[in-house]
């Protein structure tokens, strides 16, 4: 950990750099905020520099001088004291990275202390659990790539091989590029099987990641009997009536090794919140995390849209800021009586703040409503980066299995329908630019 007196001389030198070489402001102005200096000289001094660069102005210590107006006088000294302690502006970004990690270290124990000190609320202790959460996340600023940059990075990423999220079932191995850092829901209908499908998925990706499944409405134990059925194609109803075969025990143990070895973790997430979850994932490593489901998470908000809007907003935040891959279960809207049951994205429960989330959207339903026996079809219905399409599947109750229907196709979405309005019509120009790419 750096020293204090290291923080003020990162802070100094910073300052000094650009009184030295104006050149320097630009990546200064572009990467720090005045809360990032922690003395108030320091930061008036700051605010001085960034509205000269902002205005296009010459940046010396008289313009500065002049920027802090009443102040100037007493700067004066400490200007002289910058530019000294400074002996060169080609240091300036190191200085900078200097800078940050220590603001974000006072503003981690000032939140800390707020938590520890101040007679807050449940909900106020959450807002600042949230702020530690997020003062802890890694952010390197603003990404800009150029055109060139780009062209390197494209042909070095052709030379290695993709890595795309396991799912187990081969027709979305080959067109769901799921990559880290995405957002997933998984919707369904009450009790047609979307946990038992998030499991499955789950385990196959537990063999090379570290999962962390959360459960906001069933038992870690309970959640792991049915994997361990699924996995030793041993009949659930016999595991829970103890009345299990000497085959099934033989199936039981021949499996047993595999289970202990899968990076798998059930957690009893009732009580949870959003932020809660983020915390976690992050201390326990976690590559890909199952929420099941989105809208029992504790959330603010009047209404259960105002709820289900924050908690798919936080979960797609932490997505990005991590890498983490997310997988979100939903409930879907009931259709009403008489209604086409077959979903569609605005089924997607309270609130479409989901749907516009979402990299990758998949429903499961019973293809026959109310038959126990029924298929169940997989309906890729938003993929950002591949196709779309409905896949029929074979589901045994009894193991909580999946699979493909290899006597049935998979059922390619069909056209959409004629909007109600007209899109505009394009027309090739008369004298196209030859220097135009597109």
């Amino acid at each position: 950990m750096l020293e204090h007196t290291d923080y003020f001389l990162a802070q100094s030198s910073v300052l000094g750099a650009v009184l030295i070489d104006q050149r320097a402001a630009a990546d200064v102005v572009a990467a720090l905020q005045p809360e990032d200096f922690s003395g108030e000289l320091d930061r008036s001094i700051f605010q001085a520099i960034r509205e000269l660069y902002l205005f296009q102005e010459e940046i010396d210590p008289v313009k500065v001088l002049r920027k802090l107006g009443e102040r100037g006088p007493e700067c004066r000294a400490h200007l002289l004291e910058l530019m000294d302690v400074t002996p060169t502006a080609a240091n300036v970004r190191e200085y900078i990275a200097i800078v940050r990690e220590q603001s974000r270290l006072r503003a981690v124990r000032s939140a800390g202390v707020q938590l520890a000190t101040e007679g807050t609320s449940l909900e106020e202790a959450r807002a600042l659990v949230a702020r530690l959460n997020g003062l802890m996340v890694e952010r390197s600023g603003v990404e800009c790539l150029s055109m060139e940059q780009g062209l390197v990075q494209f042909y070095q990423e052709l030379e290695k091989k993709p890595v795309y999220l396991p799912w187990g079932l081969d027709f979305l191995d080959e067109d769901l590029t799921a990559e880290s850092g995405d957002y997933i829901v998984l919707g369904g209908y009450p009790s047609d099987g979307k946990t038992a499908l998030a499991l499955s998925l789950a385990y196959r990706q537990a063999r090379d990641m570290r999962v962390g499944f959360f459960s906001l409405e069933t038992k870690p134990s309970k959640l792991f009997h049915r994997i361990y059925s699924a996995a030793a194609q041993v009949s659930s109803s016999r595991i829970k009536r103890r009345s299990l075969t000497e085959d099934d025990h033989f199936l039981l143990e021949r499996k047993a090794e595999e289970l202990r070895t899968r990076k798998l973790a059930l957690i009893q997430a009732s009580s949870m919140s959003v932020e809660d979850i983020a915390a976690y994932t992050r201390a326990q490593r976690y590559q890909v995390i199952y929420i099941d489901y989105l809208t029992l998470i504790q959330a603010p908000g009047r209404t259960e849209y105002d709820q289900a809007t924050y908690i798919s907003k936080a979960l797609h935040r932490l997505a990005q800021d991590t890498g983490i891959t997310v997988v979100a279960l939903s409930q879907l809207a009931r259709p009403s009586s008489g209604a086409v049951r077959v979903p569609t994205l605005s089924s997607l429960r309270s609130s479409g703040q989901i749907e516009q989330d979402a990299d990758i959207v998949l429903f499961v339903y019973r293809e026959e409503p109310g038959v126990l026996r029924s298929r169940r079809i997989l309906d890729v219905a938003k993929n950002k980066e591949g196709r779309t399409g409905r896949i029929p599947l074979l589901f045994d109750g009894e193991t909580q299995t999946f699979r493909a229907d290899a006597a049935r196709p998979i059922l390619q979405n069909a056209l959409p329908k004629k909007p109600a309005y007209e899109q505009m019509q394009f027309q090739e120009l008369e004298d196209p630019d030859p220097d135009m790419p597109f």
